[in-house]
């Protein structure tokens, strides 16, 4: 299932000489959305964190200075101690202008190395996949 987790709007100081969104603010909008999927997900309650291991963008059609978007999230895998989620940039007729497929693996705050999920986190994530 896809969710919605953001809306963005982009503006001309998005833009690189060419007139192109610049790739860095793709970026930064799929960092925001990630950020909005976990805190939905109930992953910042806890010492047991999602950091990001891998991320893979394609772009499929231009993004222009004044443009709205909106990113759904959608959870492609659960693992022991990973997750992947694919975030889509859609325009408001549903077109989709860009993907993003983040593998977050969790990370224990206080020994600073990856732990297991926590239980919550599995279950918020399970039945968003559903």
């Amino acid at each position: 299932m896809s969710v919605p987790v953001l809306t963005a709007v982009f503006h001309n100081w998005h833009c690189d000489h060419f007139g192109h969104v610049n790739v860095r603010h793709y970026a930064g909008v799929f960092d925001d959305a990630i950020f909005a999927f976990w805190t939905r997900m109930g992953a910042a309650k806890s010492g047991i964190v999602p950091v990001t291991a891998t991320i893979t963008t394609a772009f499929k059609s231009e993004v222009q200075a004044g443009d709205v978007v909106q990113i759904m999230a959608s959870v492609t895998r659960i693992g022991g101690k990973s997750a992947t989620i694919t975030l889509t940039m859609q325009d408001p007729t549903g077109g989709i202008r860009a993907t993003c497929e983040v593998v977050e693996v969790f990370f224990d705050m206080a020994t600073r190395h990856s732990a297991p999920m926590p239980d919550a986190v599995r279950q918020a994530l399970t039945e968003a996949a559903t």
